[in-house]
């Protein structure tokens, strides 16, 4: 149900979000210009941190297919939307802008 498919969205980006944020408190990862930086030189255990965050983005991508089922469009339909939204933004000069409708 809606409730259902709401709330689980929020919850996977939260966990998403929190488990990064508990990264940088214990000083595993950073945020440095814009990108997550992994404080470490082994590559295994980057791959393991990236594959933890790739799980979780599984988890989202599940709640966001439940979404547009539930709204009666498909992934693909949702995601050409967007696309479609964003250029037609870049065209007139206000992707930059504020509000859903601009």
């Amino acid at each position: 149900n809606e409730v259902y498919g709401v709330n689980g969205l929020l919850a996977e980006v939260g966990e998403y979000a929190d488990k990064i944020a508990k990264w940088a408190r214990k000083g595993i990862c950073r945020i440095e210009n814009n990108r997550l930086v992994f404080n470490t030189s082994d590559p295994a255990e980057v791959a393991m941190y990236r594959k933890e965050l790739a799980y979780e983005l599984g988890d989202i991508k599940w709640f966001v297919a439940l979404n547009a089922y539930l709204l009666g469009y498909s992934e693909e339909e949702i995601a050409q939307m967007n696309i479609d939204k964003l250029a037609d933004r870049q065209k007139r000069g206000v992707i930059d802008g504020n509000g859903d409708h601009r």
